[in-house]
């Protein structure tokens, strides 16, 4: 469930990120009633999304045939290495570039053409977080069926991005999204590492790896079941924690304010005090 929750809530957040970016631009160019394109944008790319899991998740892998099982974790294990560097490569000046491309969309045009350029933007850009969540969440269950508790963490960690977005939107919190991120960049190098190891532990059981078939075999067999399941939970708890923890800024600040009243309000002044005696 943690594992789950962790990918949703750093996939939307990258998503609210962008949309946040877009909205922004729009309001310093004095587009502000475009913003119904972008949330529309953002509407289309999900519902799509939502129909990316459906197909994988009915799409049926022979994942009891141990060489079948052993190439679908190699390659899906490369897969969410290689999206993470590139994600990371891609990430950096992110918003100059989308403020680029956002001046070219709206350069020369007017009207429809405006906005369907904008409402093409944004639903790529969300859509492209929206698959890579779908695909990260089938990577993480792979040769197994989703979970309730999968499901459920999924939907918290989409719960608390919109709830990002929403906070975001409105100036009143300030997290370090770097730092998030990052944390759950390596998080998912782990879990690619992870699925590589499985891939070696089913081809160390049919003897087919030219040296190291039974260390492979015992190595692997770690990373599945319940202690693979702990060590993602415990490396994605803890950016996910830290994450909470400085969202949940305002309202420790609030709850500083009203104890400090009540702290001053319960000790009596000095001067009354002395006065009784």
């Amino acid at each position: 469930m943690v594992t789950s929750l962790g990918i949703a809530l750093r996939e939307g957040i990258e998503a609210a990120l962008i949309v946040g970016i877009v909205l922004l631009y729009l309001a310093k160019t004095g587009r502000g009633h475009l913003k119904r394109l972008v949330y529309w944008g953002v509407a289309a790319a999900a519902l799509l999304s939502v129909a990316l899991a459906v197909v994988l998740d009915r799409v049926g892998l022979d994942t009891e045939n141990p060489l079948v099982e052993g190439i679908i974790l190699a390659v899906a294990g490369v897969f969410v290495i290689t999206m993470v560097v590139w994600m990371t490569r891609a990430s950096r000046g992110i918003s100059a570039g989308m403020n680029t491309r956002l001046d070219s969309i709206t350069a020369d045009k007017q009207g429809r053409g405006l906005g369907w350029g904008l409402f093409a933007f944004v639903f790529v850009m969300v859509l492209r977080e929206g698959a890579e969540m779908v695909l990260f969440l089938k990577a993480a269950t792979l040769g197994a069926k989703a979970s309730p508790a999968d499901l459920a963490g999924a939907l918290v960690g989409l719960v608390l991005a919109v709830v990002f977005a929403f906070f975001l939107a409105r100036g009143s919190v300030r997290v370090n999204v770097g730092r998030f991120l990052r944390f759950t960049g390596w998080a998912l190098v782990l879990l690619g590492i992870k699925l590589l190891l499985g891939s070696l532990h089913e081809f160390g059981e049919l003897r087919m790896l030219p040296l190291g078939n039974g260390f492979f075999e015992e190595a692997g067999g770690l990373t599945e079941g319940v202690p693979g399941d702990i060590l993602m939970g415990v490396v994605i708890a803890v950016p996910v924690a830290l994450l909470l923890w400085d969202m949940a800024l305002p309202l420790r600040q609030r709850l500083a304010r009203r104890t400090g009243r009540h702290g001053r309000g319960g000790r009596p002044a000095v001067g009354a005090a002395d006065g009784q005696h």
